[in-house]
């Protein structure tokens, strides 16, 4: 933990010597990046190292990290939000909802409380409070599809099996490709034995799944990154973090996906959460950048291609810098593609280099598909100018 302190330091100190000012603070809150009180590195890398952990599931380490983070942010309703939901499924209950009190005390309609002590009332049976929360959680953040499943669950438990179905049914008309939606129904239509819901279900599935299973869940020969990438589209990066886990997908190239599939507030959250944790990660700073590009947040875009360079140069700092992981093929694509789009073809060729644009060896369809837009891009010529 005091090494990712220090290197996030080590990360301002750059920033300072190469002139930029303190950078504003961006949080994206369920898609949407907001600006914010500045936060201490300090409580950056602890988030980071707990967000990590948490994804891993060692529960122990990722509260540990977030309680330590408080003592350095102690305003931040997230990071309470998290400490309650872990404190919950390690079976602390009272401490649980003690963490969710300090985080709605901080903000009062922060959704991602109430949908989180919602789903702790849940695991502990208390159903009536737990819907009374969930709907509120939904009625402040009504695009985000965490809480009207949860709600059908707990719907669901509550004996309401036909409310259940209604919610689910409610959501699909607005989410008609949503996995977790149509498998959800096709649990409920299992249990209540309705035979026409689960074929419609299992249908939808295949198409949605191609070659899984009745319930959707994809074949091990698929993998997870499809279910990642949708995870991602839907606002869920906390579920893509956890499937990232299952892909041996790090935790930089999450970030790098995002900002791929356009994920603006996605890319951003997981990209700042990695260079905290590692400022020599130029797949994290390529997503930061690519960003910053797609939202026209130019102070950013510079502050993320001043880390790069800096990061890429060795850095101007007396502090000796980590050596810089290379950024990703995919991310090496993104960044060929921003720098064809601000600066014109000859820079992203400069930054390609002599090297094959397409990397050795099967690729999957969202590689795939930047690659042949890249290639499009640049046989076309250079845009670039004014």
């Amino acid at each position: 933990m005091r090494r990712s302190a220090a290197r996030l330091s080590w990360l301002a100190l750059l920033a300072a010597s190469a002139g930029c000012a303190a950078p504003r603070v961006a949080r994206s809150v369920d898609g949407q990046v907001i600006e914010g009180r500045y936060i201490e590195p300090r409580a950056y890398a602890l988030y980071a190292i707990a967000a990590e952990a948490e994804a891993r599931g060692d529960l122990a380490t990722a509260l540990q990290a977030y309680e330590l983070a408080e003592d350095s942010d102690p305003d931040s309703a997230d990071i309470w939000t998290r400490i309650g939901s872990i404190r919950c499924r390690l079976g602390q209950r009272g401490a649980a909802d003690d963490a969710f009190e300090r985080a709605r005390a901080i903000e009062l309609d922060y959704a991602p409380a109430h949908r989180e002590q919602a789903r702790c009332d849940l695991s502990a049976g208390r159903l009536e409070p737990a819907l009374a929360r969930v709907e509120r959680a939904i009625l402040l953040d009504p695009d985000r599809d965490e809480g009207p499943l949860l709600r059908a669950e707990i719907l669901r438990r509550l004996g309401r099996t036909d409310d259940a179905r209604l919610a689910l049914r409610a959501l699909l008309v607005r989410r008609p490709w949503s996995v977790d939606a149509w498998r959800a129904l096709h649990a409920l239509a299992l249990a209540v034995g309705d035979r026409a819901a689960v074929e419609q279900a299992e249908r939808r599935l295949r198409e949605l799944v191609p070659r899984g299973d009745a319930a959707g869940r994809p074949p091990s020969s698929r993998g997870p990154l499809a279910e990642l990438d949708e995870a991602l589209v839907l606002g869920q990066l906390r579920r893509a973090r956890r499937l990232a886990r299952d892909a041996d997908l790090s935790p930089a190239e999450v970030a790098v996906r995002a900002a791929a599939l356009g994920r603006v507030g996605e890319a951003r959250e997981q990209a700042e959460l990695v260079a905290g944790a590692d400022p020599a990660s130029a797949s994290a700073l390529v997503a930061l950048a690519v960003a910053a590009d797609l939202s026209g947040d130019v102070e950013a875009l510079t502050r993320a291609c001043d880390a790069l360079h800096a990061s890429a140069a060795g850095g101007g700092s007396a502090v000796p810098p980590s050596p810089m992981v290379p950024p990703s093929p995919l991310a090496r694509l993104l960044f060929a593609e921003l720098l064809f789009r601000r600066v014109g073809r000859d820079a992203a060729l400069t930054w390609l280099g002599p090297r094959s644009l397409r990397a050795p060896g099967a690729r999957d369809p969202l590689s795939q598909e930047v690659e042949r837009r890249v290639e499009r891009e640049l046989a076309g010529g250079a845009p670039a100018a004014p």
